[in-house]
């Protein structure tokens, strides 16, 4: 057996391991060089209720590596001399309006994710309808000056491709990249028409408390989109045909189908900084990580390589190019687009092609005390702290006799798990609704948990609420399938925006920071343009939110 070959084994291993602890149904992973393709692994199912195998035919929806079409075709267009990158947004798009102190940020701008944007508004589904409502948000920073990724951006970047093309955007990208790449089988539009040819995308069944293993998963809602930020779907070969590409720094086949210059500018115009790389790898080998105009340009392991991720709602995927040793990877899953079960079977099939050895954690999330890092010795103990109406609340955190972390309390265990980012949940019943959280800098120095509104420290913490208002404290939620709902908690003196999963949602708990009376921001970054503005008020109770003009109600469930 070839060593590639010996890859192959320990990669599909690694992929069905997800399948059972993870909320990952199924995927298909292809590994590719310059000259073809490596292998392909299916693994899993695409349709969990009918038990259909994924197969190398199954479209799954990309997501954000879509954004790298879009930077190509505009670097086409500016060498036609259609666009020029380093003009404002409005030359093209005169109807554009946003709230800004700022001068107006170019294509660009808009092209690293450094236009001061918010991430998204997911209000409306139409492309033009997020645009023209951007007029009533406001930008952060001085374009240029910081990185903070944009979907909305990119939505704009598609208008701009349409308004100088006189086509709409989905002919343009199968035209200049789809075709010319040989993707036949992928769609720049996801649609009604294409639906059958779906691997069915899936998310937790339960979208209101954090997931669980072993909890039920549900069809993601199915939607029709076109809007550039995320608008391509492709089967696992066509997607890797793009990553051949990136190898040949444009070239495919034998033939440049990607000039040499807009190559370049592609991976060389580089933003301030570049996405964060996923909190459950801690040996993925990457030493540098900066955003290009629609793609990651990062030193892995001294190497140059290109990587983007995809979420969607129902699917993500995650491409790697080693451009210096002529290894590519494509992974594509039908797993809800917040799960990073796609980049870490992509970082571990680099590792492992490259003739390295990656620290994976173990697959299965039940915290363990051997795991370097997901657990602090620290985090065990006797926590305690009050509940809204003053009774004392006490936690005890432990090992059992397999290592495994456990959660007393009330005289009833439950086991604590891990999660893909720095939160963790429970299965102990009191604790279900919120994931647990653990603060290094607690007040008394050695650690403590927060869970929700509490604050679990080893010493009581102060009482106290402060001048935090209770009027908009509740669970909200909208119709928006990429955020759902969330919950506004008073932790002590300060309120927190929480919620529990989604795509676009925040995979930690964010502080609100009042600017002015009823507006707040969200998160602690000074420079974050992510807004909550509290709605109407009905006998002291606030009815509804809005976030990033996307409106929310407040719902009957705790």
């Amino acid at each position: 057996m070839t060593s590639i070959e010996l890859v192959a084994q320990r990669l599909h291993a690694l992929a069905e391991e997800f399948t059972q602890h993870w909320p990952i149904p199924g995927g298909m992973i292809v590994a590719v060089s310059r000259g073809g393709t490596m292998f392909e692994i299916p693994f899993g199912l695409a349709n969990v209720d009918a038990r259909q195998p994924v197969t190398r035919d199954h479209l799954f929806a990309i997501g954000s590596i879509s954004k790298a079409f879009v930077g190509l075709t505009l670097l086409q267009l500016a060498e036609e001399g259609k666009v020029d990158l380093d003009h404002p947004v409005t030359q093209y798009l005169p109807w554009f309006s946003v709230g800004s102190d700022y001068p107006m940020f170019t294509l660009r701008h808009l092209l690293n994710h450094s236009a001061g944007l918010p991430a998204g508004t997911d209000s409306l589904p139409d492309e033009i309808g997020q645009g023209w409502w951007l007029r009533e948000l406001s930008t952060g920073f001085v374009p240029g000056s910081a990185f903070h990724y944009s979907n909305i951006g990119y939505i704009l970047l598609g208008l701009v491709v349409s308004a100088v093309t006189g086509q709409p955007t989905v002919e343009v990208y199968r035209e200049r990249l789809l075709d010319p790449f040989g993707m036949a089988a992928s769609t720049p539009c996801i649609s009604n028409k294409d639906r059958h040819r779906f691997a069915i995308g899936y998310a937790p069944a339960a979208d209101d408390r954090p997931w669980l293993p072993g909890e039920a998963l549900a069809p993601a809602t199915w939607f029709e989109t076109n809007t550039s930020d995320g608008n391509i779907a492709a089967t696992g070969p066509d997607l890797a045909r793009f990553v051949q590409m990136l190898l040949g720094s444009g070239r495919l086949g034998g033939k440049t189908v990607v000039s040499g210059k807009a190559f370049e500018q592609l991976t060389g115009l580089l933003a301030p900084y570049g996405e964060p790389i996923v909190e459950f790898v801690s040996d993925a080998g990457v030493e540098r990580s900066v955003y290009g105009l629609g793609i990651n340009v990062e030193t892995i392991r001294g190497s140059h390589c290109l990587t983007h991720g995809g979420g969607m709602v129902g699917y993500a995927t995650f491409v790697l190019a080693d451009l210096s040793r002529d290894i590519g990877i494509a992974v594509l899953t039908n797993a809800n687009g917040d799960c990073p079960g796609a980049q870490v079977i992509a970082r571990a099939a680099h590792a492992w092609l490259t003739g390295n050895e990656i620290k994976l954690p173990p697959i299965k999330l039940d915290l363990d005390a051997l795991d370097p890092v997901a657990f602090q010795p620290r985090m065990l103990g006797d926590f305690l702290t009050q509940d809204a109406a003053g009774d004392t609340v006490a936690v005890s955190f432990a090992t059992d006799d397999d290592g495994k972390v456990k959660l007393s309390s009330g005289g009833i265990q439950g086991r604590v798990f891990k999660t893909w980012s720095s939160r963790y949940a429970t299965d102990h019943p009191a604790f279900a609704v919120f994931h647990l959280t653990f603060e290094v800098g607690a007040d008394d120095g050695e650690g403590g948990w927060n869970y929700g509104p509490l604050e679990l420290r080893r010493k009581p913490a102060p009482s106290g609420r402060g001048r935090v208002s209770m009027a908009c404290v509740g669970h909200y939620r909208s119709h928006s399938p990429w955020f759902t709902n969330f919950r506004l908690v008073a932790r002590g003196k300060r309120l927190f925006l929480i919620a529990p999963g989604g795509v676009e949602a925040p995979g930690e708990d964010l502080e609100l920071v009042e600017l002015e009376p009823g507006i707040f921001r969200i998160g602690a970054e000074t420079h974050a343009p992510e807004r909550l503005v509290l709605g109407p008020a009905i006998e002291g109770t606030v009815v509804s939110v809005t976030r990033d003009g996307n409106r929310y109600s407040r719902t009957f469930t705790d």
